[in-house]
Parts: structure tokens; sequence; C-alpha cells
């Protein structure tokens, strides 16, 4: 019973692991349309018609039109954004993101191998 017991929390630990190194996305300050499509990155666009921000895997400008393309692509999927609405446009600040998305995880290694190094300093001992 001991032995499922530790095997659970081992499960567990784990799980809790793989649950915050898969982190955020963090997006920084507002930038322009043009420079959003030469960037080729996730942006988060919001317009006047829908404040609620949507989010694409890119921009592109095909036929003289701005298509966000969302992170499913398909050819059916595109939205077309209309420069005069847009209000605010945030990119993806990919340093950033992967900063806090392994911290937690390099915390967690780090904490544990403190443990188990003082730890060790016991049986050494005569």
């Amino acid at each position: 019973m001991k032995l499922l017991k530790l095997k659970l929390k081992s499960f567990a630990a784990f799980l809790a692991i793989l649950i915050l190194s898969q982190g955020c996305t963090v997006y920084k300050g507002s930038i322009s349309i043009d420079e959003a499509v030469a960037g080729r990155q996730k942006v988060k666009v919001t317009t006047s018609d829908n404040p609620k921000p949507m989010e694409f895997k890119r921009i592109e400008r095909i036929d003289g039109e701005y298509k966000g393309l969302p992170k499913r692509y398909s050819p059916a999927d595109e939205v077309v954004i209309k420069k005069e609405t847009v209000t605010k446009i945030k990119e993806h600040d990919k340093t950033t993101s992967n900063i806090i998305s392994f911290s937690p995880l390099a915390l967690i290694v780090g904490l544990g191998i403190l443990l188990f190094s003082s730890g060790s300093d016991d049986f050494n001992r005569e």
C-alpha cells in the first residue's frame, strides 16, 4: 500500500510539473498592422467591431487585404482584417514567454536538487 501511495505521489508531482511547464503566451506592446505582417509571428488583434481580442498565428497581406490566419489554418477560416477598424495589435514576445514557461520548472528542479543533496550529508557521517 505504501508503494502505491509513493507511486501516486510521484505521478501527481510529474503531472504538476507538466502543467506548470505548459506556460502561457506573453504579448508585447502595440504595433502597426504592417509590422505584424512583416514579423510573421503570433498576434492578438483588437478591433472597434469586436472589443474581445482575436488570436492569429500570423497576419498576411493577400491581394491588398489583410487576413488573419488562425492557429489551425485552413483557407476557409481566414479572417479579413480592416485596417481602419484595428485599435490594437500585440505581438508575441517569445523570450518572455519562454522565461515564464520554464522558470517554475527550473525552480522545482533546483529545489529538488537542493533538498536531495542536503539530505545526503547525513548518511556520510559515522
